[in-house]
């Protein structure tokens, strides 16, 4: 039989995870004027979302009988929601990314191989005391699609945003194989491994449970650096 008792049920219940404790961090190594923007992301990036994981299905029918297995795995869409600034400065490095792989007026790109200006980004759950209890980093993100900002004369008491998609390969979360099997060296991007306690060692991205090159706690930490600037958000307990 069921417990029916509220008391079992708040015994159980740890208070849920709050969709608004959350942490977006994003860099693009090949694009490093982008870099000091993207660090606005944590502050301005309104929402976000953390991925579905779906797998296609292969049928195979078997005397009447239909006999299901699992298919190819697909990387849906990703979107955020920025607040626009003033200076509407996110906005205007985004379309200058965007502008990169295909220009506006002249229909042409000056990367060849577009891989070498694509970014990666960490998108992070917080429990109720702001420590990290899941995340995932995407890779090989381009934005797709850029919003329009709706202006209006009416429009008061609110602030102007707007939305980014992007298209992406893969994401892994903070206990995908790729982390847990500890690959040595850097956590480097396009491609590369993920490797735990590399955040801020310059010329990558790493998160995992060390925390950070120097904790020996538990935790989660992400970094960037390109040799001349770096930022990162982390926390890490002994």
């Amino acid at each position: 039989m069921a417990e029916s008792s509220i008391n079992s049920f708040m015994t159980n219940f740890d208070g849920g995870a709050r969709p608004n404790l959350y942490t977006f961090v994003m860099a693009c190594p090949g694009l490093a004027v982008l870099n000091p923007a993207f660090a606005q992301l944590q502050f301005f990036c309104r929402s976000t979302q953390l991925p579905a994981s779906v797998l296609g299905e292969i049928t195979v029918p078997y005397l009447g009988r239909q006999a299901k297995y699992p298919g190819d795995r697909t990387f849906e869409d990703f979107t955020i929601t920025i607040l626009n600034t003033q200076d509407m400065n996110l906005r205007r490095v985004f379309e200058y990314w965007h502008e990169q792989f295909n220009s506006f007026a002249g229909n042409a790109t000056l990367f060849p191989n577009p891989r070498q200006i694509f970014g990666s980004a960490v998108v992070t759950q917080l429990n109720k005391a702001y420590q990290p209890t899941r995340a995932y980093q995407f890779f090989d993100m381009f934005p797709r699609d850029i919003s329009s900002v709706d202006l209006a004369f009416d429009n008061n008491d609110a602030v102007s945003e707007f939305t980014v998609t992007f298209g992406y390969s893969y994401f892994v979360n903070d206990n995908s194989p790729q982390i847990s099997a500890n690959v040595g060296g850097q956590g480097l991007l396009n491609p590369g491994a993920v490797t735990p306690g590399l955040a801020g060692s310059g010329g990558g991205f790493g998160f995992g449970n060390n925390g950070g090159g120097n904790g020996s706690g538990s935790g989660f930490s992400f970094g960037y650096g390109n040799g001349n600037s770096s930022f990162g958000v982390g926390y890490s307990s002994r």
